[in-house]
């Protein structure tokens, strides 16, 4: 039944009836925890460690790139999480693979904006996380490409992190790591990578991503895992970055859908107010299940 109400949340018409059910989400909880504990994750370190194709969080390498599942790039949308890393290639999938690059950005966008504010300790880890957490995943596909740079320069930001004290200590290696990942994103250039459906699979998966560690995130009411509500906001912010780069795309094709799916997201982002999580969750989590379950139906004419 678990597995029917997973399958039931990604499909477009039943999405927001699922998501508006707390039951569900503390089962999505469930399902992305059991992935934390048995896919090598790797959270304390600050020093790098390089834990190969696991992915670290279990959700990141799994549920959120089911937009992707079920025959590549003509399949994409999948069905549910079932899918997960291993139903999905970062060589196959243009859309997937840009996913992945683009959650690397979200991780790099929360470590900038907490070191910056001066929450250095918060935001050393984020900048290990690319390297830790998604590179392991994401290699075959930057292989394939010839964008071997990323390696080092995330290699690199990883192994800098744990000596971090002020923005002025990483700016140069950031920068390097960033345009590394800018330089990889936009080498793709094919007509399906660059169409209105696949740039909605790519939102659709980081918001997905988002809304897992927000519940992640959460015990009894309060935020007790602090880096995964700081994934969740930087996973949003870059989704936010890669639908406004595309904007003219998604207008082209349904201005009515675009203009819908930019109110969806702004909605969802409400539940990130900071960079450091509130007191209480400015929005409950069945909400931001459901909000992001209404993005969905927002893309949806741009996806079938």
């Amino acid at each position: 039944m678990k597995n029917e109400k997973l399958k039931l949340w990604t499909g477009i018409g039943m999405a927001t009836l699922i998501a508006s059910s707390g039951v569900v989400a503390s089962e999505h909880k469930e399902k992305h925890h059991d992935d934390m504990m048995t896919s090598g994750s790797a959270e304390g370190g600050e020093g790098g460690e390089h834990h190969g194709g696991e992915g670290g969080e279990g959700g990141e390498a799994g549920a959120a790139f089911s937009y992707f599942a079920s025959g590549g790039e003509g399949g994409e949308g999948g069905e549910g999480g079932e899918g997960g890393s291993s139903a999905v290639s970062p060589v196959a999938s243009d859309g997937a693979y840009v996913a992945m690059l683009q959650m690397m950005q979200g991780h790099l966008m929360a470590a900038r904006e907490l070191i910056k504010a001066g929450k250095v300790a918060d935001g050393r880890p984020h900048l290990t996380h690319p390297w830790v957490e998604l590179y392991g995943i994401v290699e075959p596909g930057l292989e394939s490409r010839g964008q071997n740079d990323v390696s080092e320069r995330l290699e690199l930001l990883a192994n800098q992190a744990g000596g971090v004290e002020r923005w002025s200590d990483i700016n140069k290696e950031f920068q390097a790591a960033w345009v590394a990942l800018e330089k990889a994103v936009n080498a793709v250039d094919s007509k399906n990578a660059q169409s209105a459906g696949t740039v909605s699979r790519v939102v659709l998966s980081l918001t997905k991503q988002a809304v897992l560690e927000y519940d992640e995130a959460l015990e009894e009411g309060r935020f007790v895992a602090v880096h995964e509500y700081q994934d969740g906001r930087g996973f949003v912010s870059s989704a936010r970055d890669y639908l406004d780069s595309h904007q003219a795309t998604l207008k082209k094709q349904n201005r009515e859908a675009w203009r819908d799916a930019v109110k969806a997201l702004d909605e969802l982002q409400k539940a990130w107010p900071s960079a450091v999580p509130p007191e209480q969750p400015a929005v409950p989590v069945a909400n931001v299940y459901s909000a992001q379950a209404r993005l969905e139906l927002a893309l949806a004419p741009f996806l079938y």
